[in-house]
């Protein structure tokens, strides 16, 4: 009589995502897909509208569940950011929610975005900086 050995599987917990939402005008994608790029390199998950919207999908309600799951928020702050009404409502959700929110600076200057003029800001220049943070937070 043959005897199989049945293995199972340990149901191992994986390691839960760090999701960074990053906020932006829709005129800033370009700059916003390079530090979503730069955040998966160093192992987070970064949450982009251009990648998690699909056609038809309700804007407001995809944000929202992008707000609730990310871990904390980065803010592109540009001379396109401070007219989005979107980018305004983001930090509000982000503040609400008492998460970690870093302005990140493009051709302006630190407290164009009054809501964030108590926070301290990193200049796109320096994004690694802000990199090498991130990746202890997530460590």
């Amino acid at each position: 009589m043959y005897q199989t050995k049945v293995t199972r599987r340990k149901k191992t917990k994986r390691k839960s995502e760090y999701i960074v939402f990053i906020s932006h005008s829709s005129k800033d994608a370009w700059i916003a897909q390079i530090i979503a790029e730069k955040i998966t390199e160093i192992g987070a998950t970064p949450w982009l509208d251009d990648k998690e919207l699909k056609a038809g999908d309700a804007l407001g309600d995809k944000i929202k569940q992008g707000l609730n799951v990310c871990r904390e928020a980065v803010v592109l702050i540009t001379p396109h950011s401070v007219k989005s009404q979107w980018v305004l409502l983001e930090i509000g959700a982000v503040w609400g929610q008492k998460k970690r929110v870093t302005p990140i600076l493009y051709g302006v200057a630190h407290g164009a975005l009054t809501p964030l003029s108590d926070v301290k800001t990193i200049e796109l220049n320096d994004l690694n900086e802000f990199l090498v943070q991130l990746k202890v937070r997530i460590s």
